[in-house]
């Protein structure tokens, strides 16, 4: 993909974080995937770095390689013609200048946005403030010298720490780290998981940047509730995959209780998939 095309998607992306309505990304593993969002209107496409490991047969947690996610992230990108942003987990890095370097390769793999997590495993202890704000800065002086403005999603995992914390000390440094991130050069704030509306009300308050909610939590606020509140995106993280999954095992254990395929009756034919598909012969 040429460099033009690359800033004027990221571009694009930018501007989406700043639009009336939220940015809504029902995240995506396939190229499949991502030809289906595009059909139905959706104006960008997001990977989900645990739903392309639980593809590939993989927990989440940086277990697939780099270069198996990498590959991921360009089928990806060159199956649309919108802007893709890509989970890349912690980057597959430690060393600023390392993760730089990655974050590098997925723009030239075709995706004009990141997810950028803080946690030094999932689930566990979060990175220095500092040190995340330094790997930030490394990706926006790589992206400033290569000339794409390439938008960086700052994931904050307090909310996913196992240890126990009040909710308002929670908030208070989501807030914390969320201004830091975005003065190092992030440009969207993502709490993960929170979706209710309260929490975001509360982190949104001093947060000085576009906030990215979770819809897929048991107690997400709607779309027009988290647009009321302010909230510019919505990610649905493994929500898409799971739903396909779930599909997969209730036709599996129809078939093996009742031996009867009622659950194929309201799936699409192949001619509705077909149209989305590549008509020529994978190169070498």
């Amino acid at each position: 993909m040429d460099r033009s095309t690359l800033v004027a998607r990221a571009e694009a992306f930018r501007q989406l974080h700043h639009a009336s309505s939220p940015l809504i990304l029902a995240n995506v593993w396939d190229p499949l995937g991502a030809k289906l969002m595009e059909r139905t209107g959706f104006p960008a496409v997001a990977t989900s770095s645990a739903a392309v490991a639980f593809s590939l047969g993989y927990d989440d947690g940086q277990l697939l390689r780099w270069d198996a996610m990498r590959e991921a992230i360009r089928q990806i990108a060159a199956a649309v013609s919108v802007p893709v942003t890509a989970d890349v987990e912690r980057g597959f890095a430690e060393e600023p200048k390392a993760l730089a370097e990655n974050m590098r390769q997925v723009w030239e793999a075709g995706a004009v946005g990141i997810n950028l997590e803080d946690s030094l495993v999932e689930g566990g202890e979060l990175r220095p403030l500092d040190q995340q704000c330094e790997r930030i800065h490394a990706v926006r002086e790589m992206a400033i010298r290569e000339g794409v403005p390439l938008v960086i999603n700052a994931r904050v995992d307090v909310f996913l720490r196992s240890r126990e914390q009040p909710d308002q000390e929670r908030v208070q440094e989501v807030q914390e780290r969320g201004n830091a991130y975005l003065e190092s050069g992030a440009d969207c704030v993502y709490p993960i998981p929170v979706g209710d509306l309260e929490t975001l009300k509360a982190i949104g308050t001093v947060v000085r940047g576009p906030l990215n909610a979770y819809g897929a939590a048991d107690d997400a606020a709607t779309v027009q509730e988290l647009a009321d509140a302010g909230v510019q995106r919505i990610s649905l993280g493994t929500g898409v995959l799971r739903a396909s999954f779930t599909a997969m095992q209730t036709l599996a254990s129809e078939l093996h209780t009742h031996g009867t395929y009622g659950s194929l009756r309201n799936a699409h034919p192949s001619s509705a998939i077909i149209p989305l598909l590549q008509k020529t012969p994978m190169s070498d």
